[in-house]
């Protein structure tokens, strides 16, 4: 016998889940900030680096700062983009079982 969980059910589930994951943040919220900040600070200097680099930006007056900086900033939003294009492709796909394997 199968048991029917409404979606009731299911939300509360979730909101407990979510509460349960949020303390246990809490309990290691330095040493978590700690590594987000880490993560994070060394994606921006290679991201930075890399752009940068593959651009030929010279770091010698104010405008080319400016010109690498903006570059930056699209290269930035066509990641962004991207992730939203795949994202969105992932979600309209079929996900049903392929009924044709193991025949």
């Amino acid at each position: 016998m199968a048991l029917d969980l409404g979606a009731g059910w299911v939300f509360i589930g979730i909101v407990i889940l979510v509460i349960i994951v949020v303390v246990a943040l809490v309990k290691k919220r330095q040493s978590m900030a700690t590594g987000v900040v880490t993560i994070v600070s060394i994606f921006v200097v290679l991201s930075v680096g890399y752009v940068f680099i593959v651009n030929n930006i010279q770091l010698n007056s104010l405008a080319s700062i400016i010109d690498g900086t903006k570059i930056y900033l699209n290269w930035l939003t066509s990641i962004f983009d991207k992730a939203v294009d795949i994202t969105s492709y992932v979600i309209k796909m079929d996900w049903k079982a392929n009924s044709t394997i193991g025949r």
